[in-house]
């Protein structure tokens, strides 16, 4: 039997005609003798994707091959030649049977002489019939194979016109090699022999039009110019150099990590299929030419007359002259001396060589409009690529493509090629923070990237550790010629020293900036200082942000490396315009602000006040440093009310230690009495609770001294809830009392209500819930004769509380129906979020778990957002409780232990107690017996601790469920004792 496979594959009995049992054979052909496996088979049949019958459908196409290739015979019968085993299946081909095997025999055989070789070389090419397997389309391996063939043919015809080159054969050269060269006109190697074998046979005109012939091939099918061999063969035929060139190819070399930036490149490559310029704006550092360079490498294909390059920023920083550039592009385009001479006629001789030319032009770091208008090729088959720091919007028709931050996947790509995924993958969190530092600046990855892998036994920590620090990030992020530093200095030198100015006093915010302080800062109308603003922002040295303004990070620290020289009455006017702005959305007008500035304040005054809190914040801290005693306190006392109870925020101990600090140098101590109060309350939100006592002590001191019944009894309300807190109820009691007692001394009836509120609270905790509810009736009498219904909400939603756990579900519902609406009118988000959990607990409690899951979930959600891990905690025992009760004991516990480690780290035993509680419920259900009892023991002593009897009763009511102990049953005997109802 014979098989030919170079050419169409055809063998000594008819093939099957159809595709699969052709793709099949040739398969098994290339492998012949030896197994191929089924899955290797699959892949070669459907190299698309195989359907979930293909081992079926190779096992009938074997079938029928065996059929065709040995008629009559059996799989396992002797003589088969398509055999099966454990491996797959073998095609048996005999020597002599396949042209492939003869002619790789040919090739690997000796030779005496030239002659020899020359016809054991012809009987080789002889074999071929046109390419390997010509009529068969396969899969990866069959591929492969084909590619070996022909690079082994390509080989011996190489051989055989070197050898009739040296006998002075030109003729069989130029017989053999025209169809060939015709064929493939790019491949440099054939084409010089060609070139070389019609010079020797006197045909020069033929062979210098085969050299241009390739020239151009190479240049459209690689953008490549001729190599040394092609061109040497040149210089022989024509008796001189190649003088010229062939179009400009000045691109420089691509990137070869460029990763990312997928939507930005694709954006690029299709504006360059218009003529209209395209223009890259970015800061400084953004990557802006790597994305250049790659996107004009993509479509320089579609430029066959060139790519010409220019930077137009010199090396000392200044702009370069339109007119050195022009010459430049003109002379690489074939202008003669004389033409360049006229410096005046460049831009007509520009537009004249790139009328009719397809060229690419690329101007990188270009400073304005005029310096790119007058380098932009004439031609509509041409294009140009432009980057720059600022955009150019006098550029008639060009299409911006701003190159923003990287995002976090591009970032954390390229810094994985530079420094390797594997090392990445070991400190994820680690990367993480390293990258924040970089601030998805390009320049500042790239460099991180080649310090890590300059230092491959650094850890990736270590280096985020260094980059946290602000005082040495610039210096880290340097390598070699590389600079953050030096590309944001270049950038700042381009601006005008009020520019530099006003982005100093920007940064010195240390955040955004609003636009009415920024107008204050400039001492302009809101309207121009936007005018100033939008300018910087179009150089990127400035991030707009709705109404807000941003310095980039990168650009704040190049500016705290310069002088201190914020002009220190502009900070003053920015401070003034902070406090008068929040005594304003306060409804205390002492000056009548800009009408936008108060239809925008008007229009939503919470939202306002949220969303200003932490501009006023450090505005405080501005005046404290500047010294501004006064302004620093009534700051701080604005900027305390504005934020509203909770304030949770970084900045609200900052604010309070400042407010502080300034009214004791002002030696104000009613001033320091409520600054007191305000930094206890602050530390009081945070879970620590020792240094809130010391702060409210000092506070009561303070306000005995001057003899303020209301200041002292708000301070000892706060301190009864240190005491309830730290386990003892007696002088939490004995303060609130005082408390009601000053506070009706003075008539602050507000103040009664919440106190007799708090008294309710304490009442029930300490299993006396008939007094409960008379202090929380008498505090909701007293909050409905208050101006307005904050506090009657307050004492409301509190008192809801109680009368859920004590029967009175209706009218608990009817309460925080009320409360929560009157938090919704006033855009109280904190408030809002306890009545939700309030009404989650009811529903929960009525066995109407999926409602109850639904407000928690919201009440939840705010919590988060406003950043109350404490309050949010408690929530999260509440949603513990309705999973329990909807019978996911999993989901309850994964909220009860979530809720535990906030208590702990707040050192809240109250809620640690609640939370014991609830996980030793759901273990006893689960038939955890023993868990169940070290849980249950542990909330009913914490309880015990705290003076909670009502709470103590409930842990040991559970207790008794799981375990007979005498003791414990004489303790809840005890604990009921103690209890009033």
């Amino acid at each position: 039997m014979r098989f030919q496979v170079l050419g169409p594959m055809t063998a000594s009995v008819p093939l099957p005609s159809a595709a699969q049992p052709r793709r099949l054979l040739a398969v098994l052909l290339t492998r012949a003798g030896r197994f191929v496996g089924r899955d290797t088979l699959v892949d070669e049949l459907w190299p698309d994707g195989a359907p979930s019958s293909a081992a079926a459908i190779v096992q009938v196409t074997v079938s029928k091959l065996r059929k065709t290739l040995s008629p009559g015979l059996g799989a396992a019968e002797a003589g088969q030649r398509l055999r099966s085993g454990p491996r797959g299946y073998a095609l048996c081909v005999e020597p002599g049977e396949l042209d492939a095997d003869d002619f790789l025999a040919l090739l690997a055989s000796g030779a005496d002489d030239r002659a020899q070789r020359r016809r054991t070389l012809e009987r080789a090419l002889a074999c071929w019939r046109g390419d390997a397997f010509a009529d068969v389309a396969g899969g990866p391996l069959l591929e492969a194979h084909k590619l070996w063939l022909e690079d082994r043919r390509s080989a011996a015809l190489l051989q055989l016109v070197e050898l009739e080159l040296a006998d002075g054969d030109g003729g069989s050269v130029v017989e053999r090699l025209a169809p060939v060269v015709a064929a493939r006109p790019a491949d440099e190697r054939f084409a010089a022999r060609l070139a070389a074998a019609l010079g020797a046979v006197g045909r020069r005109e033929s062979a210098l039009e085969v050299l241009r012939r390739t020239r151009r091939a190479l240049w459209d099918e690689a953008g490549v110019w001729p190599g040394a061999d092609l061109v040497a063969v040149y210089r022989r035929i024509a008796g001189t150099e190649w003088t010229t060139p062939g179009p400009p190819a000045q691109l420089p070399p691509a990137v070869p990590d460029f990763t990312g930036r997928a939507a930005e490149l694709a954006d690029v490559v299709r504006a360059l299929r218009s003529p209209a310029p395209v223009v890259l704006h970015g800061a400084a550092g953004a990557g802006k030419s790597a994305l250049a360079v790659q996107a004009a490498w993509r479509a320089r294909r579609r430029f066959p007359d060139g790519q010409l390059t220019a930077s137009l920023r010199a090396p000392d920083g200044t702009p370069a002259e339109p007119a050195a550039v022009l010459a430049g592009f003109l002379r690489r385009l074939g202008a003669t001396p004389a033409e360049l001479a006229d410096r005046a006629g460049l831009a007509g001789l520009w537009r004249g060589y790139t009328a009719d030319r397809r060229l690419l032009v690329l101007l990188e770091d270009a400073a304005s409009e005029a310096q790119v208008r007058a380098l932009l090729p004439s031609g509509p088959g041409c294009a140009a690529l432009v980057t720059t720091r600022r955009e150019l919007p006098g550029l008639c028709g060009a299409r911006a493509i701003p190159v923003p931050p990287l995002s976090t996947e591009d970032a954390w790509a390229l810094l994985a090629a530079i420094a390797g995924e594997a090392r990445l993958r070991e400190e994820p969190e680690a990367v993480q923070r390293l990258l924040g530092h970089c601030a998805g600046l390009a320049l500042a990855v790239r460099i991180a990237g080649i310090k890590l892998a300059a230092r491959p036994n650094r850890r990736v920590g270590e280096l985020a550790a260094r980059l946290a620090d602000d005082h040495r990030r610039l210096d880290e992020l340097t390598a070699g010629d590389l600079g953050v530093r030096a590309a944001v200095t270049s950038a700042l030198r381009e601006r005008s020293a009020a520019d530099v100015s006003l982005l100093r006093l920007l940064a010195a915010f240390g955040a955004a900036v609003p636009d009415w302080s920024a107008a204050a800062l400039l001492d302009l109308p809101l309207g121009e200082a936007h005018d100033r603003l939008d300018d910087l922002a179009a150089a990127h040295l400035l991030e707009p942000a709705g109404t807000r303004w941003v310095v980039p990070p990168f650009v704040r620290l190049v500016l705290a490396e310069g002088p201190a020289d914020a002009d220190p009455a502009a900070v003053r006017r920015a401070c003034e315009a902070a406090l008068a702005l929040a005594e304003h959305a306060r409804g205390r007008p002492a000056l009548r602000p800009d009408p936008v500035l108060a239809r925008r304040i008007a229009a939503d005054p919470a939202a306002w006040a949220a969303e200003e809190t932490g501009h006023l914040a450090a505005a405080v801290r501005l005046a404290g440093a500047h010294g501004w005693h006064e302004l620093t306190e009534r700051l701080a006392d604005a900027c305390t009310a504005l934020a509203g109870t909770p304030w949770l925020g970084r900045s609200a101990r900052a604010v309070a230690v400042l407010g502080l600090a300034a009214a004791r140098r002002r030696r104000d101590p009613r001033a320091e009495a409520g600054k007191l109060y305000n930094l206890g309350a602050v530390h009081w939100q945070h879970g620590h609770w020792h240094r809130a006592r010391s702060c409210f002590v000092m506070a009561e001191h303070r306000y005995r001294a001057l003899d303020d019944p209301r200041g002292t009894g708000a301070v000892l309300a706060a301190l009864a809830d240190v005491h309830l807190d730290g386990g003892d109820p007696e002088t939490a009691e004995a303060e609130l009392r005082e408390a009601l007692g000053l506070l009706r001394e003075c008539g602050d009836r507000r103040g009664q209500a919440a106190a007799a509120a708090q008294l309710g609270s304490l009442a029930e905790d300490i299993g006396d819930v008939r007094r409960a509810i008379e202090s929380f009736e008498a505090g909701m009498l007293l909050a409905r004769e208050c101006d307005d219904g904050r506090g009657h909400d307050q004492a409301a939603k509190r008192y809801a509380d109680v009368l859920r756990r004590h029967g009175g579900r209706d009218r608990a519902a009817d309460l925080l129906t009320g409360a929560l609406g009157g938090a919704v009118r006033t855009g109280e988000r904190h408030w809002e979020a306890h009545v939700l959990r309030s009404l989650g607990d009811l529903h929960t409690d009525a066995g109407e778990a999926a409602d109850g899951q639904r407000f928690l979930t919201r009440s939840l959600a705010l919590f988060e957002q406003i950043g109350h891990r404490h309050a949010a905690a408690y929530t999260h025992r509440s949603l513990a409780e309705a999973r329990r009760r909807a019978g996911d004991p999993a989901g309850a516990r994964r909220h009860l232990r979530l809720a535990l480690e906030v208590f702990r780290d707040l050192r809240d035993r109250r809620g640690a107690g609640y939370a014991l509680l609830g996980l030793g419920r759901t273990e006893a259900e689960e038939g955890r017996g023993a868990e169940a009892e070290r849980l249950l023991r542990t909330s009913a002593g914490l309880f015990r601790e705290l003076g909670f009897p009502l709470w103590e009763l409930r842990a040991l009511r559970e207790l008794d469920g799981v375990t007979s102990d005498s003791p414990d049953r004489d303790r809840t005997r005890e604990v009921l004792t103690k209890i009033r109802t």
